[in-house]
């Protein structure tokens, strides 16, 4: 028996040095090597002996496991966020991620998704945030403006926050572009991800900002469970206030 537990180890050590050749220290090679590590030291532990620990862990596991059912259904209840009737005095949308000079797929469904709602109020302006990353050859609100500009959106429309490297920076980095134009408590109109929501809109209204409205762009599917998980860590992060 133990040697077969030791022939597991050996598997998932392999597949996590096999995941960080291919995919780099991604936030999904991260969780594996998290459940990896949990996995080998939980299971060498005597709970007959430890019955203390075991209590500490059942606790432990208990709150997380409840704790993320209702981040998960909190963060669901933003998915299909369409506030497209609301009057905003900015338009904000969120950068995620570039690909040397290019869009990535979610900043793509990002912009998308923000187009019909820019072109109806051509008077609103348009903050793309996104500051320039690991593998980004210019700053993603440059990317995201030359993007919209190819659209038929007009470049003054658009106004670039390109120093912000998290969701509290887009939206704590925007906040201060819009207070130097005179606007302190503005009316916001946040464009992401739909997954990603509810936390923005939470983080939006912890800087001060009237009143959130939001447009979510679709995410990919094959992505979203890998999401979802990220988005409970990122949402307890964002209650914590934890930078």
């Amino acid at each position: 028996m133990h040697n077969k537990w030791r022939i597991l180890d050996l598997i998932l050590l392999v597949c996590l040095v096999f995941f960080l050749i291919f995919w780099g220290w991604n936030f999904a090679v991260q969780l594996f090597a998290l459940l990896t590590a949990a996995f080998i030291i939980l299971r060498r532990i005597n709970y007959e002996r430890h019955i203390w620990l075991k209590r500490v862990l059942l606790i432990g596991f208990g709150i997380g496991a409840v704790s993320f059912i209702v981040i998960e259904a909190l963060v669901i209840t933003q998915l299909g966020s369409k506030d497209t009737e609301e009057r905003a005095d900015y338009v904000i949308i969120l950068g995620s991620g570039i690909n040397g000079t290019e869009v990535s797929l979610t900043l793509k469904q990002r912009l998308d998704a923000s187009l019909d709602y820019i072109r109806s109020h051509p008077e609103t302006p348009v903050i793309v945030s996104g500051g320039q990353g690991p593998g980004e050859s210019i700053p993603e609100a440059l990317a995201m403006k030359n993007y919209l500009v190819d659209q038929g959106i007009a470049p003054a429309q658009v106004i670039m926050e390109d120093r912000s490297t998290s969701t509290q920076e887009n939206l704590a980095f925007s906040k201060k572009i819009i207070m130097a134009s005179g606007k302190e408590h503005p009316e916001i109109m946040i464009v992401t991800s739909d997954y990603h929501m509810f936390r923005s809109k939470y983080i939006a209204a912890k800087n001060g900002y009237a009143a959130e409205y939001g447009i979510s762009a679709p995410s990919p599917g094959y992505l979203k469970p890998i999401n979802m998980i990220r988005e409970y860590f990122g949402t307890v992060k964002a209650f914590l206030r934890i930078p």
